[in-house]
């Protein structure tokens, strides 16, 4: 799936806020304890078995929505987090995702996959320590929904399309959803050793639940 049908950190989701004027209609809060946003970063090269498959977590999730009573698609969302508070392969995240996770990642794994992907080739966590999604939706393309999404990261701006599925039940919005990227899409070069023989796939896979609930005042 590409640019125009994806997105990470991925991502589906919401919130309104500060990047955008005020707007009429209720406003949600970003639940994090029912909220996860994850995505898996697979091995590569041709010494792709001596490395692990990758879980990545939010770790500090928060934002808001704001509803458009009149048109849902005109909905506004705000999404961040930061960089450092990333959880790197949870093990109870790894027991849910079968085979290609079933290996385990010692706490010297996890230390230098969380340098890499920080570093400057990839999140460069020192000059860029947060990333901020913002956008609207959910719209409908045919029977499904979707989310216009713009992720600024690594100094940028990227748009995607994300699908999703967006329920409302009182006061409550839930967002849910998973899609595809590649590092490229989102401007990042994946981590790579030897000469590329142990390597990190362009391939990410993004997945995530979102949970809002309507702000008392």
């Amino acid at each position: 799936m590409g640019r125009s049908a994806g997105a990470l950190c991925l991502f589906g989701l919401l919130v309104c806020g500060a990047g955008f004027a005020q707007e009429s209609g209720p406003r949600y809060a970003i639940d994090p304890g029912a909220s996860e946003l994850h995505w898996l970063v697979y091995k590569a090269g041709t010494l792709a078995r001596l490395g692990h498959n990758h879980t990545v977590a939010v770790g500090d999730l928060s934002g808001y929505v704001t509803r458009n009573d009149s048109d849902l698609a005109a909905s506004r969302f705000e999404l961040g987090f930061s960089v450092a508070a990333l959880v790197i392969d949870d093990p109870k995240l790894r027991s849910t995702l079968g085979e290609e996770f079933a290996s385990v990642p010692t706490a010297d794994n996890i230390a230098g996959t969380r340098t890499n992907m920080l570093g400057d080739r990839v999140l460069d966590g020192e000059k860029h320590p947060a990333i901020r999604v913002v956008g609207t939706g959910p719209a409908k393309s045919g029977a499904a929904q979707t989310l216009a999404v713009t992720v600024e990261m690594l100094g940028r701006s990227v748009p995607l399309t994300v699908p999703t599925s967006v329920t409302v039940d009182g006061d409550v919005i839930t967002a849910s959803g998973e899609f595809e990227l590649n590092h490229a899409d989102l401007g990042m070069q994946p981590f790579s050793v030897m000469l590329g023989a142990l390597a990190v796939g362009e391939k990410l896979s993004f997945s995530y639940r979102i949970t809002a609930r309507r702000e008392v005042h």
